[in-house]
């Protein structure tokens, strides 16, 4: 489907629309504790799956961050901060903010059509220190809902605006300053390309870069396939490692540029949050298999 325009005030540019957003108003401190709260209420089930990943990735803005908060990001795929902590970082901040937490939160919890009671939870008590009112909570909820409903339903471009749209002002109506919570338009964005998945393209892809994404990358890619090759390891968790590969092997342009230059890359951290989450599964046979591979196309050392 094309990207669907939203109906923002014709007379500001987009370069004025995130100059006045949340993202360029607040500080590093707040956005660490904005993200972590993220990732804290994404892992509140036990773990972030690669929906819920994927739209944390395309939601991070780093342009203010120094290396140490973007490395702080980094650890946060896999070991997500206190989401107490982070709110309490962020009760006295701007309203917009707040706004901006709660309506990313829960459609980052929803990124996988279902919510799960700990993440509803992590969501309540995010909404009570946050006094975010339930009026606005519930227009949240909805939108979330419409815009699944929108991506399901038909891939009519007039329609989908019309539909779209209309949800937006919904969420105006209820006091949420769309334009200014997420400028970038990461959860209106119907443009993706969708990517299917199988063991040729995995391999394709793989032989093609390895030298170019690094013996990390292509390591943990490995032992993720091997890992769902298993048949012992569940179907929820060959999922996720599914999930996984099939962002790894999407084109260049269908992957968020979050952390370009600073030594992590969206395929390292989505690799990774996938191996904390099938961790269990990830046995000695698996390990030596990817270590077999790396040996024949990397050598010993």
């Amino acid at each position: 489907m094309p990207n669907v325009p939203i109906d923002l005030d014709s007379t500001m540019s987009e370069q004025d629309i995130f100059a006045k957003s949340i993202f360029a108003k607040s500080s590093e401190s707040e956005l660490l504790a904005f993200y972590g709260a993220l990732f804290a209420i994404a892992a509140a089930d036990g773990s972030i799956d690669i929906d819920e990943m994927n739209l944390l990735f395309k939601t991070i803005s780093l342009d203010k961050f120094s290396e140490a908060a973007k490395s702080q990001i980094q650890s946060y795929t896999t070991s997500p901060p206190s989401l107490d902590n982070c709110l309490q970082t962020l009760s006295n901040s701007e309203n917009s903010l707040h706004l901006g937490v709660m309506y990313f939160a829960i459609n980052i919890a929803w990124a996988n059509n279902t919510l799960h009671p700990e993440e509803n939870r992590a969501i309540s008590s995010a909404q009570t220190i946050l006094a975010i009112p339930d009026t606005q909570i519930q227009a949240m909820q909805e939108f979330a809902e419409d815009l699944r409903a929108i991506r399901e339903a038909s891939s009519h471009k007039n329609r989908a605006t019309k539909s779209l749209n209309s949800a937006v002002a919904k969420l105006k109506n209820a006091g949420i300053p769309l334009d200014l919570i997420d400028p970038k338009g990461t959860t209106t964005n119907f443009g993706e390309v969708t990517i299917e998945y199988s063991d040729e393209s995995f391999w394709e892809k793989l032989k093609k870069f390895a030298l170019t994404a690094g013996k990390e990358v292509v390591e943990k890619a490995l032992t993720l396939y091997y890992t769902a090759q298993n048949p012992n390891v569940p179907a929820w968790a060959k999922t996720v490692v599914v999930g996984a590969l099939t962002y790894f092997i999407s084109p260049v342009d269908a992957i968020p540029d979050i952390l370009v230059g600073v030594g992590f890359t969206d395929d390292l951290g989505v690799l990774l949050a996938a191996i904390a989450t099938v961790s269990i599964y990830i046995n000695a046979e698996t390990k030596q298999q990817a270590k077999q591979k790396m040996s024949e196309w990397f050598g010993n050392k």
